[in-house]
């Protein structure tokens, strides 16, 4: 099986993971007010568990030399437990995965980021250095409350932003707005507000908190499942995957029947009628996200059991994927388009956290 054997392979492996996982949510983005989110999600999971099969099947098949040689020889060998860890991680994922998407929705980017990764990324490096402890544990906390940090940095600036807009909306209809004010509310429309009426807040950090702490148990779960000799990462990733896309088909209709954010439900019916109505060209976006989100978590996995970087690392390296994200809105997206200075320099900050989380977390090991 292909693995990096060397420091810097195992490091660009796990930049490599970092750059999918805050990649592939642009799919998701692209699609938005165009298709149902539980219609993208089906797609989604389809593909990642696909491309963890040919993933397998591939380069999973490339001999080592070592005992273990190849991704079919995981079937002879491995007890079934070791089979187990692997599903519950990938359900445990998809629960935490789609709480974390309507936590986003109920509350807000700028709170429910940084409650939900902020959860996952301090108790999901903790947890899994328990499972398989290697390295300095005092450099990777370091790098943790970096990277956490620079979350909560990125709250205070989207929220930030969100304010500027709000006063050139109010400036505009008050009919005291500058051109350029002007040009901001017309390009990008008007702030996002909170909803007239909606569940309450206590309902909405729950489902945020109960996103944060499963998203951040998952990764021990793989760890179980890999450790001592167990599952090689294709293996375990395929089944992952596996558990993500048959746990879907049971939480979607759940979500739709009874929605978190409150109100009506839709029929399971309505939402299969308009998965099938889609045309062959708007599953191309989906099954994109799924292919990168699903090749950044093996090359995630691979990492971990290089034997260069442990577990804990390269998990803590691939949660940073949100300052990937960030070049995207600011670069691709252009949604700080015409932000002031201190938002800019928050941006700046913000980067600068997280290549020093990078860095302690490279040099713990």
């Amino acid at each position: 099986m292909f693995i990096p054997s060397s420091f810097g392979a195992s490091l660009a492996t796990a930049l490599f993971s970092m750059c999918c996982w805050g990649s592939w949510s642009n799919t998701l983005k692209a699609t938005a007010g165009r298709m149902r989110f539980e219609v993208f999600y089906v797609d989604y999971s389809i593909f990642a568990c696909l491309t963890s099969l040919a993933a397998a099947l591939t380069l999973g098949m490339v001999s080592s030399g070592s005992d273990k040689a190849t991704f079919l020889d995981d079937f002879r060998e491995m007890a079934p437990d070791r089979y187990a860890f692997a599903l519950a991680a990938g359900l445990v994922f998809n629960a935490a995965n789609l709480c974390l998407c309507k936590g986003i929705g109920m509350l807000g980017l700028a709170l429910a980021f940084p409650i939900c990764i902020g959860t996952a990324m301090l108790l999901g490096t903790v947890v899994t250095y328990a499972v398989q402890p290697s390295g300095s544990f005092g450099l990777l906390m370091v790098g943790v409350l970096l990277g956490f940090s620079a979350v909560c940095l990125a709250a205070l600036a989207q929220r930030m932003r969100d304010r500027q807009r709000g006063a050139a909306v109010s400036k505009s209809r008050g009919g005291g707005a500058s051109s350029a004010e002007a040009g901001l509310v017309a390009a990008e429309g008007a702030p996002r507000e909170a909803p007239a009426a909606g569940p309450p807040f206590a309902r909405r950090l729950s489902v945020c908190l109960v996103g944060g702490v499963l998203m951040g148990l998952w990764n021990p779960l793989v760890t179980l499942a890999e450790k001592d000799g167990g599952l090689s990462s294709y293996t375990e990733m395929v089944f992952f995957t596996l558990a993500v896309f048959l746990s879907s088909l049971a939480f979607l209709p759940i979500f739709l029947t009874w929605p978190l954010e409150g109100g009506a439900g839709v029929p399971l019916s309505t939402a299969v009628r308009e998965y099938c109505l889609q045309p062959p060209r708007a599953h191309a976006l989906p099954a994109l996200g799924g292919f990168i989100w699903a090749l950044g978590s093996l090359a995630n996995a691979v990492a971990g059991t290089s034997g260069v970087l442990n577990p804990a690392e390269s998990y803590a390296i691939g949660q940073c994927a949100n300052v990937i994200a960030i070049f995207w809105g600011v670069l691709y997206f252009r949604e700080f388009s015409g932000a002031g200075p201190a938002i800019n320099l928050l941006l700046a900050l913000i980067c600068c956290l997280y290549a020093g989380a990078i860095a302690c977390v490279a040099a713990a090991g």
